[in-house]
């Protein structure tokens, strides 16, 4: 994914049709595309107001919708916290951002782990 300033916007960034189509959506999606991955590869995960999005009284999504963005914020911040991927963020419109997790190189296993 390639993320580029708009030459009439410098303040926002433009997604390709195909970033838009690359969109996880479920928390099995981002593990399906993790497991895909290569070091330095962006996983976008949402776009939006993940804070407000997520919350039980700001949230316009429908309950189910936003107990499953929850899920799904929930396992990028795992897999963050387990040093997989970095979590960052990309301002796509005035009120509208693009969460993104960029794979990490993955750790090498111990030579005791090996061995074992």
């Amino acid at each position: 994914m390639r993320l580029t300033s708009s030459d009439t916007q410098p303040t926002a960034i433009r997604l390709s049709t195909a970033d838009l189509a690359a969109l996880v959506l479920t928390e099995n999606e981002l593990c399906d595309r993790f497991a895909d991955a290569s070091p330095g590869d962006t996983l976008v995960y949402y776009i939006g107001h993940l804070a407000a999005d997520r919350d039980l009284v700001t949230s316009k999504l429908p309950a189910a919708q936003r107990v499953d963005l929850d899920r799904l914020a929930r396992r990028a911040l795992r897999m963050h916290d387990e040093g997989l991927v970095h979590l960052v963020q990309r301002r796509v419109a005035p009120e509208s951002v693009a969460y993104l997790a960029v794979v990490r190189p993955r750790p090498r296993r111990s030579a005791r782990r090996r061995a074992a």
